[in-house]
């Protein structure tokens, strides 16, 4: 009887593991092009305080544009090689290269990811979570996935603050 059990829960166990889609880049790929609502939580380890934002990303043709709503209005187009920075508060704008940024967030964000990249590394941690690490390991971004669907991306930027933010698609 005891053995019986123990074929049944192998197999059930089994049926379950072949089921399982393991999360591609091109899944990834695909999802980090899509429209999404966000909330970004981020930790500052030095004061250990917690902020949240919220707001939008919508991609077009041309590039990407993000549009915080809260707790501050700021519009951040992305597209070519600039980011132009919107403060709707104080109706100011200001333009960087994003050469000069060398953000390894932004580039994986704009560009995707490359299973043959020399510039990283790519993990599957589980069916539903990727890590991306650079080669010299000092940048590091999770993206979490439920049902095939990006849900969570996790990184800490290049001042020690750590980012979580989480996507509802449009």
């Amino acid at each position: 009887m005891m053995v019986r059990f123990l074929l049944m829960l192998i197999a059930f166990h089994l049926s379950l593991a072949s089921h399982a889609v393991t999360i591609s880049a091109d899944i990834l790929n695909s999802e980090l092009k899509k429209n999404y609502s966000f909330v970004e939580r981020s930790l500052n380890q030095s004061d250990l305080k917690i902020e949240t934002s919220s707001g939008k990303i919508l991609f077009d043709p041309l590039g990407v544009t993000v549009k915080v709503l809260a707790p501050f209005k700021e519009n951040y187009r992305i597209e070519g090689d600039r980011i132009e920075i919107h403060d709707v508060f104080l109706d100011q704008k200001q333009i960087i290269d994003i050469d000069q940024l060398d953000n390894f967030f932004i580039n994986i964000l704009m560009n995707g990811i490359d299973n043959n990249s020399q510039a990283y590394s790519i993990s599957h941690i589980n069916d539903a979570t990727i890590e991306i690490i650079s080669t010299n390991s000092s940048n590091l971004i999770r993206f979490s996935f439920i049902d095939n669907k990006l849900n969570l991306i996790r990184y800490k930027d290049s001042i020690g603050v750590e980012h979580g933010i989480e996507l509802t698609p449009l």
